[in-house]
């Protein structure tokens, strides 16, 4: 007797989509969108927030893209509100995004 894969097992194990042709042009960014020292441009998205870091398992990563993207959030808003849920644990106050 054959076991059926979970949802995210199966799509992982799955042949990868093929690569699509960009239709638009990169919007290029802004020179006057750098950082205080100016040695590198910063996107607007960007300014005023600080990159958090880590690094974790295949599957881990796979389970989170995948669960942001059923429930039609960002990996950085997932990964916003799994941070604020632990500050909560933790007897802080969560600070948003």
């Amino acid at each position: 007797m054959s076991s059926r894969k979970g949802s995210l097992l199966a799509l992982r194990d799955r042949d990868p989509a093929p690569l699509l042709a960009k239709s638009k042009a990169a919007t290029p960014i802004s020179p006057n969108s750098g950082t205080a020292r100016g040695s590198s441009p910063v996107a607007p998205s960007r300014q005023g927030k600080k990159a958090m870091t880590g690094y974790f398992s295949p599957e881990m990563s796979f389970a989170m893209h995948m669960t942001a993207r059923k429930h039609g959030m960002s990996l950085q808003d997932a990964m916003a509100e799994a941070f604020n849920d632990w500050l909560r644990k933790m007897g802080e106050s969560p600070v948003g995004k």
